[in-house]
């Protein structure tokens, strides 16, 4: 049996490194064709277009050894049937689950070996990647500015104010400059318009403007002040490095992180829902609360002519809703609110009006959620507002829902494709055994009929768990379920059809 073992897995190791490469190398030139034009151009050395693909290697390799696996278990199950070597084996006595057993451990073991490596090297290597395309993205002579926002493009000497930035054509609309760089004097430069570009060495940056005006203010003179207007005008700052910069602080996105990192993301999606269902629930309290305070009883009021008003409240002129809410700012409109009351409202008792029974609300939410609702339903007048409001928690519990199941699924994605090299195990082996004859054709065709169905049927659970229709867990496991329970019907049939 050692001796078959040993022989099983020398057939398989030749076909499986081929197919890791052959699969790689194909993905990689994939990655090139699509990043070809965002690298050209930027004048970039070739070690940083090296590294481009370094980092993009391990993304593909966990894509491409299940595949591997499947591909090297096809044709060599294949070749084996057709050799009769399969049918030899099954002669002998020995199962083809037995013959199949030593792949399967080796597939166990790849599982656990690319379930760590997902955890770890893969979201650093993600994350080093997308640091560097958002460098070379930056690599323009707009290179990192911001609209709307005071740029600092010589540190302490000169800032930029883009009102506009055409990052394609590195041209900026409404622009402002503040040259510092004079000791004497400061100057401000207005432009309706103006392209940017750096000089041959990459050193200096240009600034062609057009429209504008140079204000100049003497600095031993604050009284004195110059005003230039100009239809075209040429500046240079010297020495504005054009080089590669990597924000490395950047924020990681869930692919750029381990499972505990996500795991703390999925728990503040969590308290998110949390937090929005106790402010609901204590908003609605309060709401029932103040409607219960009236003197007129909840039977016998009247509904408002647009039907806005809910029954049990009326509500006061408009004189009296508007103007004290909307004038003050906001701590002196929260002291309003607590002190005055509501026209048509009992003088009950403080006590029985602002403190709840005991763990009637403070059950339901912390003391910070209690305040923020009830502060919410003291400006409740209509049914309209109260929609609004449980709208607004219903959109925030659903975020935070979506944030859960974001993140669950990518965790559970970095144990379910490493598992499919097993699954792909119990697949391909029966199939190939099935049809001896296939040959190339069987291997290309059945590889690419799975590949497809089944990271089809990935990202479908994915997209189902984002919209909330299904959990994570039978998202992203369902497809090595389906598949695994094909590969054993296919198996268990084949046994039989031996027999």
């Amino acid at each position: 049996m050692r001796t078959l073992t040993r022989y099983i897995l020398r057939r398989h190791a030749g076909p499986f490194i081929f197919a890791v490469i052959g699969t790689t190398v194909l993905l990689l030139l994939d990655q090139v064709s699509k990043r070809f034009e965002r690298l050209i151009g930027k004048d970039l050395e070739w070690t940083v277009i090296a590294e481009v693909f370094i980092y993009s290697i391990p993304f593909i390799i966990a894509q491409t050894l299940p595949m591997a696996v499947l591909i090297a278990v096809l044709y060599v199950f294949s070749r084996m049937e057709c050799d009769f070597e399969i049918t030899a084996i099954k002669a002998s006595g020995i199962p083809l689950s037995r013959v199949m057993a030593p792949l399967l451990v080796c597939a166990v073991i790849l599982a656990g070996g690319m379930t760590w490596f997902n955890n770890t090297v893969l979201p650093q290597s993600n994350h080093h990647l997308q640091v560097l395309l958002t460098g070379i993205g930056r690599k323009t002579p707009t290179f990192n500015l911001r609209e709307h926002t005071i740029n600092e493009v010589l540190p302490s000497y000169v800032y930029v104010h883009p009102g506009m930035i055409d990052r394609e054509e590195s041209v900026v609309h409404d622009v402002a400059i503040y040259d510092e760089r004079n000791g004497q004097e400061s100057r401000s430069i207005y432009a309706t318009r103006g392209t940017m570009g750096f000089s041959e060495e990459g050193e200096d940056l240009y600034f062609d403007l057009e429209d504008g005006v140079v204000q100049v203010r003497m600095n031993e003179r604050p009284h004195a002040f110059r005003r230039i207007a100009f239809e075209q005008m040429l500046l240079k700052i010297p020495d504005v490095a054009n080089g590669l910069e990597r924000d490395t602080a950047a924020i990681r996105g869930d692919r750029e992180m381990n499972i505990a990192d996500m795991r703390v993301e999925a728990d503040r999606g969590a308290q998110m829902a949390d937090a929005a269902r106790s402010e609901s629930l204590v908003y609605a309290q309060a709401i029932a609360r103040m409607l219960l305070d009236f003197e007129q009883p909840l039977a016998d009021a009247p509904m408002s002519g647009t039907g806005a008003e809910p029954a049990g409240r009326t509500r006061p002129p408009e004189s009296e809703v508007v103007d004290w809410k909307d004038d003050l700012p906001d701590p002196e409109r929260d002291v309003f609110d607590r002190e005055v009351d509501l026209p048509g409202r009992r003088d009950d008792p403080p006590a029985t009006r602002e403190t709840p029974a005991p763990g009637e609300i403070e059950a339901a939410a912390p003391d910070s959620t209690t305040q923020v609702a009830e502060s919410a339903a003291r400006r409740f007048y209509s049914a309209t507002d109260a929609a609004n409001q449980f709208r607004s928690y219903a959109e925030r519990e659903v975020t935070g829902l979506r944030r859960i199941n974001q993140y669950w699924v990518e965790i559970h994605k970095k144990g379910t494709i490493p598992a499919a090299c097993i699954v792909f195990v119990l697949l391909g082996a029966p199939i190939a055994v099935r049809f001896p004859r296939g040959g190339v054709a069987l291997v290309i065709g059945v590889s690419l009929g799975c590949f497809g169905a089944y990271y089809v049927s990935l990202i479908g659970g994915e997209r189902l768990a984002d919209r909330l229709w299904i959990s994570p867990l039978v998202a992203m496991w369902a497809p090595n379920i389906l598949f695994g329970a094909l590969g054993l019907a296919a198996l268990a049939r084949s046994t039989k059809v031996m027999r």
